[in-house]
């Protein structure tokens, strides 16, 4: 048991990865407003945040999470690349929802439902994710497939966010990763909201943050 606590020393180190984590993600934010560090020092500062995120996942020994973090931080390297590796970042978006995937599903399953207005909130969400889809399908082009399954999955995500009894702060969190990825997806696909970038950096991380904060610690079987 000693060497276990050696192996993970006390809180403070917690709170200074938190930090650190949040001090990246505000130096990103400044390629939102044409302050872009030169690359790749761009893509270390836009990748770290959430790696640290895992780091933070990691020392709250939830290892599922961290994998879920680790994918999430892969896609935003690969997106910060060339468009020829576009369809890579998606991937490692979609299997890190995958993994969220299967954290909110936990949830529901052992703590139960959420109740209240919950089925009529996932509903909204669905319907939404459906009225995007059809909406962007023209803009898709060869990667109409690719965006369509990716788009299926980060709804399921969120809805089972919704419906399960998981941690607030979680749940908010996967409900700003599906506004993330619907500007993004606006931006990138459509050519439109060119000014957004900041808008999608925002709520990508702090989405990805309340994930690993509201997962990491919670126990849906507590």
């Amino acid at each position: 048991m000693t060497l276990f606590k050696d192996a993970w020393p006390d809180e403070r180190i917690s709170r200074l990865i938190l930090i650190a984590s949040a001090i990246f993600g505000l130096a990103y934010l400044l390629d939102g407003f044409g302050l872009a560090a030169p690359f790749p020092v761009n893509v270390v500062i836009k990748a770290a945040g959430i790696v640290l995120l895992a780091v933070y996942a990691l020392r709250q020994r939830h290892l599922v999470l961290a994998v879920g973090l680790a994918l999430g931080a892969a896609g935003d390297v690969f997106l910060a690349l060339d468009e020829s590796v576009l369809p890579l970042g998606i991937a490692a978006f979609g299997l890190g929802h995958l993994v969220y995937i299967w954290l909110f599903a936990q949830w529901r399953i052992k703590a139960g439902p959420r109740g209240g207005m919950s089925r009529v909130a996932a509903l909204v969400i669905a319907v939404f994710g459906l009225v995007m889809l059809n909406w962007l399908q023209p803009h898709f082009g060869e990667m109409r497939v690719f965006a369509s399954v990716y788009n299926g999955i980060i709804l399921v995500m969120a809805v089972l966010a919704v419906l399960g009894r998981s941690p607030m702060l979680a749940m908010i969190g996967a409900l700003l990763f599906v506004v993330s990825d619907s500007v993004l997806a606006v931006r990138l696909f459509a050519g439109e909201l060119d000014w957004a970038g900041p808008v999608v950096w925002i709520t990508y991380y702090l989405g990805q943050a309340g994930i690993a904060l509201g997962l990491a610690r919670a126990n849906p079987e507590a």
